[in-house]
């Protein structure tokens, strides 16, 4: 063991090893004496945090306690880091772990917990402070249950799944259908021609050039973000981003028609990797009174989905009409043209047919015209006589 000062110091620092690691710290004394009694302290402090330590992993097959603070990072560092939107999966687990307390133990997480963080999460919004970059609860009392379920309820039941199937903690095996909270079915919104025009109008140009792609292909808006090497020409192909499964990214190949390409022709020479960019609202001027030549910057989801709360929901345009109704508008026409589900399925990136099937409802009326043909070409005609019943009477 030794003390020291450093020649930018005036305060003596330590160094010593514990089980062939290095420390070397401050020890804030001024004497020497007195650091080398401060040196003895660190020491076994240091000592006994690491025996606690090792008794803790002892108590677990020789891993680190389960706490929420160490699975919460764990989960995030394999798998949420890849999500499609890492932002928004940081959020939730930041939020269940200063809901639970980083240092409880997801064995002390109990059913009824679960439930009461559930019944939590449905009076508030989770934002984040701009100014301490912390998050705040907001009561409100207009949370939809698909909020809960996507941001606190699924969040946590992945957390416990892979703590007991990948990273073998004995925890308890909650039935998460009853603490998921009923959502209504998904209904299918396809945009009026009118709406459409009038959506187009309101993002502007830049904005309005992506949802025109998005509409025409039925691209989910990130998947829609495309770089110029996703895109090839010469095939008429654009490689697209699907909807990943524990964080690993998914692509699904798109025949591009004439009319797309057109729309993508529109962003040649805006930006060197990114195909849907947009001209910053006030570049600023020059010091001699000029307007300032600022590069175009790239659409990102966060903002695409902002530009449009802000010019199309909250204008009133296309009441009830969201983002994601891109593609049940491409899905609806492309069904009702070709009355091809199958083909629908591929062009969506649909990896089920159950999921296609949702654009069924478009083929009702083919399908009664269909019958009623059928009909009128096949069904026999009526001959049948009617005779009434002949009366019987009993021999006297």
């Amino acid at each position: 063991m030794s003390v020291y000062k450093r020649p930018d110091a005036s305060a003596y620092w330590c160094e010593f090893h514990i089980d062939g690691d290095r420390f070397r710290l401050a020890t804030g004394q001024t004497e020497r004496r007195a650091a080398q009694l401060s040196e003895k302290r660190l020491k076994a402090e240091i000592q006994a945090q690491r025996a606690a330590e090792a008794k803790a992993r002892a108590n677990w097959g020789g891993k680190a306690a389960p706490t929420m603070g160490a699975l919460v990072v764990l989960y995030w560092e394999q798998v949420g880091q890849y999500h499609a939107v890492p932002k928004t999966t940081w959020r939730a687990l930041e939020w269940l772990t200063e809901h639970f307390g980083e240092e409880t133990l997801i064995t002390e997480i109990t059913g009824q917990r679960i439930a009461e963080m559930v019944a939590r999460r449905r009076g508030i919004r989770v934002v984040r402070d701009k100014a301490t970059h912390r998050l705040r609860e907001i009561a409100s009392d207009n949370v939809q249950n698909a909020t809960v379920n996507r941001y606190a309820v699924d969040p946590l039941r992945k957390i416990f799944l892979r703590a007991r199937d990948v990273w073998g903690y004995p925890v308890m095996s909650p039935k998460w259908g009853n603490y998921r909270l009923r959502e209504p079915e998904e209904r299918v919104r396809e945009a009026a021609l009118v709406e459409e025009t009038a959506i187009i109008k309101a993002l502007g140009p830049d904005y309005g050039r992506l949802f025109r792609f998005m509409i025409a292909t039925g691209c989910r808006a990130s998947g829609a973000l495309l770089t110029w090497s996703q895109i090839d020409r010469h095939s008429m192909l654009v490689r697209v981003r699907n909807k990943g499964k524990e964080g690993q990214a998914r692509f699904y190949t798109m025949p591009l028609t004439a009319r797309q390409l057109a729309i993508l022709d529109e962003c040649q020479g805006h930006h060197p990797t990114h195909v849907f960019t947009y001209a910053p609202a006030r570049p600023g001027k020059t010091a001699d009174g000029k307007p300032r030549e600022v590069p175009r910057r790239a659409i990102t989801d966060s903002g695409f989905k902002t530009h449009w709360r802000r010019y199309v929901r909250n204008a009133g345009i296309a009441e009830g009409f969201r983002r994601h109704d891109t593609r049940h508008t491409l899905g609806t026409r492309l069904v009702r043209t070709t009355g091809n589900l199958k083909l629908a399925q591929k062009q969506l990136g649909h990896a089920r047919i159950e999921t296609t099937m949702r654009y069924a409802h478009v083929l009702v009326e083919d399908i009664r015209a269909g019958v009623e043909a059928m009909e009128n070409a096949h069904v026999a005609r009526d001959t049948h006589v009617f005779h009434p019943r002949s009366k019987v009477y009993r021999a006297k």
